[in-house]
């Protein structure tokens, strides 16, 4: 049960044995009455639920307190003197108005004293009776003047409630218009002032980081002005419907629009109740709270669903259970913790409309485990529940990017140099397979997407996924010739559904159709592997793109030969292997998405050779990757707005030719000092595009729309000024190119500019 107990003079109470929620009314209720049956001293109380919660001496005082005086009622009872003659008429009332008193103790401290403050008798008409008039009267006004000096009483007639009182106690608050605890900011939790420290979301949601001296993760705490400076009558409103609804079914309704709907069917309902009773309300507010209601009544609560506007910064969000605080991934500051937390009726809500948002998806005991596609908020969801958890609801939320990234953003991240660019958009160009490797949340998937602009509008592609993570759309929408194909997913525990096709079966149709680009996004199964090997293996030139989850050669030369019995030999078939990595300055410093290195596979000597190698330095601009195949200092610098390509076409001196790129330009008959000469000016040409983004304050120039009519100008440029052996004219590119650069700036910023005017 709830029970309290003594280590010393610390009291301690194990929630995990709790039926009850913490900070309920029938935990209060109980943990009262647990507080007045001790009579050894407590000077401090812990709580230990999935947060522990600690108070000291001065705040434990304020419950021990109370329980004494509950202890002094409880003799009250049992004493005879203090209610007169048994043959008084007024005894019964008596002993009654004090029983019931005792009771309310436990409820409501407010209710309990208005008892015996309103409490009244008329005056005794026998003498006989007078005395024990006059006693209980006296009683009474002790009884009230030692209950009205008590802390808890004092607190809760300021907070009008007992719950909101004890939760004050331990650091906590609840909403009011929902059963929802919210953990309070910590005294020395300190607000970040340097950039990025604090910033606005959409629908004016604030999000501020705070610094926590003593922890190793930050603090992320949003703030929703509208909804928390809401006035008592319009919040009152809101807590009444969300009550009402939340007892409606919507599970016959389209998830993917059904959101915008209620949200907008609730402001229409806020504006013309507010209309009926005479209450003041603006269009801003009446949106805010038809927000708030759609969230919780069919969306994943207004916490999650707030963090989720945070598109540009987390990147995954997770639940480890109920009632345990969220947390966070942050593309800046890393781990975060936050302050809300689900109990199990609104984490059961939440993860049942996450269910509904993809038909045909199960999750229940017999189907534990689930991979759910939230569209409307570009989220890839997987969600547990037992029996593959010990009776616990988790999730871990991934918010997918609804625009690719470019290499242009690797430069702004600092997270790649100018010629690794350029260079990767040469090979990919040239159609080399590649796998991306590195462990979870370096950016596999974003960085395999980037690949596909550099891949251009004149190649089929197709991306083949369990869930669709590399956003088609988006290209397809630009042009590109891009499909998708869906396969069995990997999930443990998820069944192959009817008439779903596995990877090898998928991929090998989908080449049967004609020449493609296949990207293949998370290879988890052993099938999965076995097929890639495959298809690469018996099917030489095949343009493959490919991520796992793996730190080094070895490691999956090892996995190969000791988990899936391949011969190890098989991975000279993949032409590139990158590896991305994390990297942090400092205990609390930033973590940092990164190229760890890069190989080549050398088919003929059966060797891997390492093009590509980071170099750390003092912080993340120092850093470098260097060109093992190159001598040229262009090769490691950041800022390309000195280098000149037409000299570097005098001047290139290589350490050796690597070896995938020399075999393509066997095929292709162009000097592979042609294609590296290329790779410099795509990093020049991707480091303006950056640089001017910085320079105008514009990010919109980072993303794809603006990316991509560049490479197609610059792509145009060379292929105009190359002549019949395959070399180009950079002298003049690097003459004529800024002049094509800054009209296309020209019209884009003027376009801009409409748009916003």
């Amino acid at each position: 049960m709830c029970n309290l107990e003594l280590k010393g003079t610390l009291g301690i109470v194990d929630m995990a044995k709790c039926p009850y929620e913490f900070g309920s009314p029938e935990f209060l209720n109980f943990h009262l009455k647990d507080l007045s049956t001790i009579e050894q001293p407590i000077k401090r109380i812990r709580y230990e639920e999935e947060i522990v919660v600690e108070l000291d001496e001065k705040k434990t005082k304020v419950l021990t307190e109370y329980g004494a005086f509950i202890r002094q009622v409880e003799g009250l009872l049992l004493r005879k003197d203090i209610y007169g003659l048994k043959q008084d008429e007024q005894h019964s009332k008596r002993r009654t108005t004090m029983r019931k008193f005792f009771e309310l103790l436990f409820m409501s401290p407010l209710m309990a004293h208005r008892l015996l403050d309103e409490y009244k008798e008329p005056y005794p008409e026998r003498s006989a009776f007078l005395k024990g008039y006059q006693t209980f009267k006296a009683w009474v006004n002790g009884i009230l003047k030692r209950y009205g000096e008590t802390k808890l009483y004092k607190l809760t007639k300021e907070t009008k409630d007992l719950r909101m009182t004890f939760l004050s106690l331990a650091g906590l608050k609840s909403l009011y218009f929902i059963e929802s605890l919210v953990l309070g900011i910590p005294k020395k939790a300190k607000p970040l002032k340097e950039e990025g420290g604090r910033y606005e979301l959409p629908f004016g949601v604030i999000a501020q980081i705070y610094d926590l001296p003593g922890e190793d993760a930050y603090l992320y705490v949003q703030e929703n002005p509208q909804v928390k400076n809401l006035p008592k009558e319009l919040s009152k409103m809101m807590k009444n419907l969300i009550l009402g609804q939340m007892k409606e079914s919507f599970e016959a309704k389209n998830f993917d629009i059904i959101f915008s709907l209620k949200a907008r069917e609730y402001r229409q309902y806020f504006m013309d109740e507010a209309i009926k009773k005479g209450i003041d309300i603006t269009p801003q507010q009446a949106l805010a709270m038809g927000r708030e209601v759609s969230a919780w009544v069919v969306g994943l609560g207004a916490d999650i669903e707030n963090l989720s506007l945070d598109k540009e910064h987390v990147t995954d969000i997770y639940i480890d259970s109920e009632n345990c605080p969220l947390y966070i991934e942050h593309s800046k500051f890393g781990l975060c913790h936050t302050l809300y937390r689900y109990n199990r009726e609104l984490l059961e809500r939440g993860f049942k409309n996450i269910v509904l948002s993809q038909k045909g998806k199960k999750f229940d005991d017999k189907n534990p485990v689930v991979d759910v596609v939230v569209k409307r908020l570009s989220m890839r969801a997987h969600l547990q529940r037992p029996p593959a958890t010990f009776a616990e609801l988790q999730g871990a939320l991934r918010i997918m990017k609804e625009e690719p990234f470019t290499y242009a953003q690797y430069l702004y991240y600092n997270s790649f140099t100018p010629f690794f660019t350029g260079y990767d958009d040469v090979m990919v160009g040239l159609g080399c397979s590649e796998a991306v490797l590195g462990l979870k949340g370096v950016g596999k998937t974003a960085f395999t997407a980037a690949k596909i602009s550099a891949i251009g509008t004149k190649k089929r592609i197709i991306p083949i996924q369990d869930i669709q993570e590399i956003p088609v759309k988006a290209f397809r929408k630009r042009g590109f010739h891009i499909g998708a194909a869906r396969v069995t997913s990997a999930v443990e525990g998820e069944g192959k559904g009817e008439g779903e096709m596995d990877l090898v079966a998928m991929a090998n149709a989908l080449l049967r159709m004609g020449d493609a680009a296949l990207i293949i996004n998370e290879i988890r199964s052993r099938l999965a592997v076995q097929g890639v090997i495959n298809l690469l293996n018996t099917q030489p030139g095949v343009f493959l793109l490919y991520n796992l989850h793996a730190e080094s050669l070895r490691d999956i030369q090892d996995r190969l030969e000791l988990v899936f019995g391949i011969p190890g030999a098989s991975m000279y078939a993949t032409d590139r292997y990158t590896f991305l990595k994390k990297v942090k300055f400092g205990r609390r410093g930033r973590t940092h998405r990164v190229l760890g290195y890069e190989f080549e596979t050398d088919q003929e000597k059966k060797q891997f050779v390492e093009i590509f190698k980071f170099k750390r330095g003092s912080n993340i601009e120092n850093c470098t990757i260097e060109p093992k195949f190159l001598r040229n200092p262009e090769g490691i610098e950041r800022n390309y707005r000195k280098v000149n390509v037409g000299k570097l076409q005098k001047e290139l001196d290589l350490e050796f030719i690597p070896p995938v790129l020399e075999r393509r330009t066997r095929e292709t008959g162009i000097a592979p000092e042609e294609y590296i000469l290329q790779a410099f000016f795509k990093g020049k040409m991707y480091h303006e595009i950056y640089q001017t983004s910085m320079d105008v304050g514009d990010p919109l120039l980072r993303e794809l729309d603006f990316v991509m009519k560049i490479n197609s100008m610059t792509n145009k440029m060379i292929a105009e000024l190359e002549n019949e052996n395959g070399k180009v004219d950079y002298i003049r590119i690097e003459k004529e190119w800024p002049e094509r650069y800054k009209e296309i700036l020209k019209k884009e910023l003027e376009i801009r500019k409409a748009k916003k005017g």
